[in-house]
């Protein structure tokens, strides 16, 4: 049996990494993989690996990157958190290797790019590392590669290291080329065919996810205050607030612009929510504003319960629209680049017929389950095991 320990930046259970990570890990057990998983802390995911069995190793470690720089606090501790940042990943690398080193352990699957513990246990046992790069992690997540991101990216194109990129445009960012080192393999979003019941909802226009600027809520709030002050449609959708607050300091911005808009009793906030597929479901469109989404596994979910897409045209979600009209031959939701095209598509969406936006979601839905499928997803990295193991029998590295 392969044995595969799996690195985690997080335990957030309700994240995009952690949902994709699950969705591969019970696929691996299923194809005979026994999985280790490494974690930060014994918070949310932790709990729900134990349940299943998996074996898990908690210990500290953090991102490889560089501390926030955002206040005069933030200056001030600016050293002091990078040397503790490097000794606590010191510190952890030398106690997995401990723990592993006398392990039949196959490789070392690292979930995100922004971890380096992973890469350096696998280096230190003599096996095949995969960085999982499911983020631009500068443009979406102000995250910057310690030393730099020209030594990153010698890391990954090293002897040992392998890479799976979720779309063509993170590829694209990291400066990889596709080759038998590197793969792209989108995120296995759903099991099977949607409910084809489509129906077209009219009370509320939906935003979900995590509440920080990359994520664009601004953007949306900008041309919800816009379509607002249009008086010609008789009825005006109300606009629900799904997601956890990431960034305070942004959040009171968001809260400042609502108030000084007069707009705050059509606005509501209604947190991290368990049951977003029914939110999903119910509205009107979901509005994905994200500046630089790597893949956006929120738009793809969406698309496969039924419901109305309107995405900034850059990035992961641009390439799901993209993949969507080559497949289809047809758009598959609402684009818009701008402000004031956002504020358009809001003061549009009341002259869509019914029949237009039912089409165009059953053509949503169909891209999703014939192209983000978990049996395609995991198949996919399984066989990426099976290559890089064929490849290194009785190979030693030297790096």
């Amino acid at each position: 049996m392969k044995k595969v320990i799996y690195v985690l930046n997080s335990t957030y259970l309700l994240g995009g990494a952690s949902k994709s990570f699950l969705w591969l890990l019970k696929g691996m057990i299923q194809r005979g993989i026994y999985p280790i998983v490494v974690v930060p802390d014994r918070k949310g995911l932790y709990s729900i690996l134990v349940q299943m069995g998996v074996e898990v190793v908690d210990i500290p470690y953090r991102n490889n990157t560089y501390p926030s720089f955002n206040s005069l606090k933030d200056i001030f501790l600016f050293i002091p958190r990078l040397f503790a940042r490097r000794l606590i990943n010191w510190s952890a690398v030398r106690k997995l290797y401990i723990k592993f080193s006398n392990s039949e352990i196959s490789l070392v699957h690292t979930n995100v790019s922004v971890i380096d513990i992973g890469f350096r246990l696998a280096k230190k046992i003599y096996v095949p590392h995969i960085y999982h790069i499911r983020e631009y992690a500068d443009l979406d997540f102000h995250e910057y590669y310690y030393p730099s991101s020209n030594i990153f990216h010698r890391v990954i194109t090293s002897p040992h290291s392998y890479v799976i990129c979720i779309t063509e445009g993170v590829l694209a960012h990291h400066c990889l080329n596709r080759n038998e080192k590197v793969k792209v393999i989108y995120n296995g979003i759903v099991n099977g065919k949607p409910d084809n019941i489509f129906k077209v909802s009219t009370n509320y226009l939906l935003y979900a996810g995590r509440i920080e600027k990359t994520k664009g809520l601004d953007i949306l709030l900008e041309a919800y205050s816009a379509y607002l002050s249009n008086g010609n449609q008789k009825e005006k959708l109300e606009l629900f607030v799904a997601g956890d607050i990431s960034d305070n300091l942004y959040y009171k911005s968001i809260l400042d612009f609502i108030i000084n808009k007069g707009i705050k009793e059509h606005v509501h906030f209604l947190g991290p929510r368990r049951d977003i597929y029914d939110l999903m479901k119910n509205a009107k469109a979901i509005v994905i504003p994200s500046r630089s989404e790597a893949f956006g596994r929120c738009m793809a979910e969406a698309m496969f319960n039924g419901c109305l897409v309107i995405g900034y045209d850059y990035a992961g979600t641009k390439e799901q629209f993209d993949n969507g009209f080559k497949l289809t031959g047809k758009e598959i939701g609402l684009r818009f680049i701008s402000v004031e095209e956002l504020t358009r598509i809001l003061n549009d969406l009341g002259d869509m017929s019914e029949t237009e936006i039912i089409d165009m979601k059953v053509r949503a839905a169909q891209t999703v389950s014939e192209l983000y499928t978990v049996d395609s997803y995991v198949t996919k990295v399984y066989n990426f095991y099976e290559e890089i193991l064929n490849e290194n029998i009785n190979k030693k590295y030297s790096v």
